[in-house]
């Protein structure tokens, strides 16, 4: 009997299923879940180091599953983090981590490919390894599965250096085809023990970083046209509900707008879209081979794709008789945007979002939030004449150069706004953090006492319609350190994971205080990390670039401080920030 008969016999005949919770994260065999004979090709197991739940929402790793299983001589496998009932009946019974689709453990694999999507998953991907039979630590590896790492997180890819063979970094379609090409011609180089010639020979890729070979410039893997990779019209439908339980399609990659707190405005950069016929077949396929309800249009901004009118007025009579939901998960501040809003909900009402980001027009002016408090209301406005009874609006906390008169205006901007007749208001609050790659990477971050002052000043303004829900403030700055870290960081992940941290992107799983301990055992000094950085000292993740120069980021940073705004370089011009000429991708606006 093979191991994955022996694994599949185990979660039928044991009882473990009826054991442990939502028993079907585990069991496989979802509809379009794809199944090949392994023999003769290159196996890959996509690794999400969270719960299933979580790690089926995620596009990326979806993008990826379809990729690489459209060619015939790769086979792609899935599995996720287990939670904490099931991995102690899996240490129990020794089982290993195992594939969805054939039950196979992970050793079986010629590479591990797994996402990093948030900071705070560092220590699940020591347990994904642990589990997997996988030593820790790269420089501990000899014929086990090449272990890569990919996703927005890997933009900064030093704190977990010590625990990857290697990095995809950018858009990973293209790049990893090409990894999984080198690896496949070489693999005799990977069962023969010799690691690091398999390891020199695809850090010639672009986009690839093998942390153990000496550091070059690294410039990301970026995609030219996302129109070459075909919407899938046939994604892994689960038994069980998860975090977006919907049918996902790309629209656009990318965002300009230029809000300098965030990271990914930065990492997709520029913008590319696809066009309308495109994303109505692709939707008219996924709602043939699905049996959703919903369907969401995802970027980092979908109000601003040039033909969104056409594309909702096309898409609403495909979905009309069927009673199916449309939704636009990111949502600019303007009439228009509410217009949009108020026809897709004539199918269904779903949640309508505004994210103003900071409570004083001298707070927004300062991150490049291009909203007024006149766009805001006006908006407000208008969609309570459509209708509307409930609002959500998105807050910061924390943000450069924020005085109590920009906290007191998150107060007095949601009362104004709540005032204009909403039956519920919510207000979400988060910690800012500053992220590698934008112009605040040089920010001060501020501690776990001043958040939470914050905070507390804020919730004591709940109620009377207004709920105001604030993100655990002790959280952010480990977060912080995370996110902005060098390699000596790592050894607090190695100590967090020892001390039993994991899963601690769920609130009621993070211990604050392991992370303290952790970073005591790693010597690590948390009120440097705290403090910011020069714009003048090299950081480090500067070895990696996503295309956007270091002179754009700090000019942009000097602007922030002064309250200069930068627009929109779609609609008004180029506006220095290189990465169309780095990237090599001139067309970025062919379809606008």
């Amino acid at each position: 009997m093979t191991v994955s008969e022996e694994i599949r016999k185990w979660l039928v005949s044991s009882g473990v299923l009826t054991r442990v919770g939502k028993p079907s994260r585990y069991i496989g065999k979802e509809l379009n879940a794809v199944l090949k004979d392994p023999a003769g090709k290159l196996r890959v197991l996509l690794a999400f180091p969270d719960a299933y739940e979580v790690g089926m929402s995620h596009l990326g790793f979806k993008i990826l599953y379809r990729e690489l299983n459209s060619r015939d001589s790769i086979f792609a496998e899935r599995t996720y983090l287990p939670w904490k009932d099931m991995i102690e009946e899996m240490r129990k019974s020794s089982v290993p981590l195992f594939s969805l689709e054939t039950y196979s453990p992970a050793l079986e694999f010629d590479i591990v490919g797994i996402t990093l999507q948030y900071e705070l998953g560092y220590t699940n991907v020591l347990a994904l390894l642990e589990l997997a039979g996988i030593p820790l630590f790269q420089r501990d590896r000899t014929y086990e599965p090449i272990v890569l790492g990919g996703g927005p997180c890997a933009s900064n890819p030093e704190p977990m250096s010590d625990f990857f063979d290697a990095f995809v970094i950018g858009d990973g379609e293209e790049a990893i085809i090409e990894v999984c090409g080198l690896i496949e011609k070489n693999i005799d180089l990977l069962k023969s023990g010799k690691r690091r010639e398999l390891l020199e020979t695809i850090s010639e890729v672009r986009g690839v970083y093998v942390p153990s070979i000496e550091r070059k410039n690294i410039v990301k893997a970026a995609v030219a046209d996302i129109s070459d990779y075909e919407i899938d019209g046939k994604p892994v439908v689960p038994f069980m509900k998860v975090i977006h339980d919907r049918a996902i399609v790309e629209v656009m990659r990318g965002c300009n707008r230029g809000c300098r707190f965030c990271q990914a405005g930065i990492f997709y950069r520029p913008v590319r879209e696809r066009g309308k016929e495109e994303i109505v077949e692709g939707v008219r396929e996924i709602l043939k081979g699905t049996g959703y309800d919903e369907v969401s249009l995802l970027s980092l901004s979908t109000m601003d794709h040039s033909q969104i009118g056409e594309l909702t007025d096309s898409l609403l009579p495909l979905m009309e008789p069927r009673r199916i939901a449309l939704s636009l998960p990111s949502s600019r501040v303007d009439a228009f945007d509410v217009e949009i809003a108020s026809r897709i909900a004539s199918i269904r009402k779903t949640g309508l979002t505004f994210a103003p980001e900071a409570g004083t027009q001298r707070l927004r002016n300062v991150i490049n939030k291009n909203v007024t408090e006149e766009d805001l209301l006006s908006c407000a406005m208008i969609a309570r004449k459509k209708g509307w009874q409930r609002l959500k609006l998105y807050f910061m906390i924390g943000l450069p150069t924020e005085t109590s008169e920009d906290i007191e205006g998150i107060v007095k901007l949601s009362r104004r706004v709540k005032a204009i007749g909403f039956k519920e208001l919510t207000i979400s609050v988060a910690v800012f953090i500053p992220k590698p790659h934008t112009p605040f990477q040089f920010s001060r971050q501020i501690d776990e006492n001043e958040a939470s002052q914050k905070a507390e000043f804020l919730k004591g303004f709940s109620g009377r319609g207004i709920d105001i829900k604030i993100h655990n403030p002790s959280s952010g700055p480990v977060e912080g350190i995370l996110s902005r870290g060098d390699r000596k960081v790592g050894r607090a992940v190695y100590e967090a994971y020892r001390l039993g941290a994991m899963f601690d992107e769920w609130d009621d799983q993070f211990d604050r205080r392991i992370w303290d301990e952790a970073f005591k055992i790693a010597s690590i000094d948390t009120e440097y990390y705290f403090k910011g950085y020069s714009t003048d000292e090299t950081l480090p993740w500067e070895h990696v670039s996503l295309g956007v120069s270091k002179e754009f980021l700090v000019s942009e940073y000097f602007r922030s401080l002064k309250g200069h705004t930068t627009p929109d370089c779609r609609w008004t011009g180029c506006a220095g920030c290189s990465v169309c000429g780095r990237l090599g991708i001139t067309n970025v606006l062919r379809k606008v």
